[in-house]
């Protein structure tokens, strides 16, 4: 998954975003756009990945995060009796925490105050006003990103559809290891990765 998350955030141009602790996100390098001839098709495969083979990226208003993290984990090779894509982040997620106490989940939602994002984990947010939260699954806008690097302080994830590409994007963490609250994206879980 991270091997996969990285080869496209390079094919994309490695956009790179930086969220600090206060004021506004930061574009520290611009990468191609959804709308660019080689990123329209590639979106069309993310779509395909969740049975929507007609959407590509020049859909501008349909927004493909969620399938980016559906292609990834698929591309992977995960069985879908451990993911189930999706094009919304909050209906798998729904999935994965019903599966949470199955034998052999791959799988396992945490809130932010019981896990340190790990490189392979995935880190959700509720999105535009949405209200979603490990105790209210409501299937509400969201977004997900896959942790590709930790470092004191920060936490470095890739997503899809973030400014309209897939960038890698810097999170910081507190003295603990954990998310720190940020006014741009509102955090609700850390899904731990249990594959190998």
């Amino acid at each position: 998954m991270v091997l996969l998350a990285v080869a496209e955030w390079f094919r994309f141009g490695q956009q790179t975003i930086d969220y600090p602790r206060n004021g506004g996100a930061k574009v520290e390098r611009r990468g191609m756009q959804e709308g660019d001839a080689f990123a329209t098709e590639r979106v069309r495969d993310y779509w395909k990945s969740v049975g929507l083979p007609n959407l590509s990226g020049s859909n501008h208003e349909v927004p493909w995060s969620a399938a980016f993290i559906s292609w990834d984990i698929q591309s992977a090779g995960v069985p879908r009796d451990q993911f189930c894509p999706d094009p919304t982040h909050t209906v798998y997620v729904e999935r994965m925490v019903m599966r949470t106490h199955e034998p052999g989940a791959a799988f396992i939602p945490h809130r932010l105050n019981e896990r340190a994002p790990q490189v392979g984990d995935l880190i959700c947010a509720s999105r535009d006003g949405g209200r979603t939260t490990l105790d209210n699954l409501d299937r509400g806008p969201g977004h997900c990103d896959i942790v590709v690097e930790v470092r004191p302080g920060q936490v470095q994830a890739i997503g899809g559809n973030v400014d309209d590409s897939v960038t890698r994007s810097v999170f910081p963490l507190d003295a603990n290891g954990f998310l720190s609250p940020i006014s741009a994206r509102t955090f609700f879980t850390v899904i731990e990765n249990r594959l190998p």
